[in-house]
């Protein structure tokens, strides 16, 4: 069973950048072998929020 689609952050160089996730296995530790990623990459958090509620939505 898969999750919610979630929000993660990282550094890049000296950008953060913003990318939308879910765990392919909710029963299983949130590793980066158990995240699905959506495509997109974001330079802001409400970017990526509003893509992480569209898709939530959709379920």
């Amino acid at each position: 069973m898969r999750s919610e689609w979630r929000i993660t952050s990282q550094y890049f160089g000296e950008s953060k950048i913003w990318q939308v996730y879910r765990l392919r296995n909710v029963n299983a530790v949130d590793h980066s072998g158990n995240r699905e990623f959506a495509e997109a990459i974001f330079e802001t958090r409400e970017e990526a929020a509003e893509l992480a509620e569209r898709l939530n939505a959709e379920e």
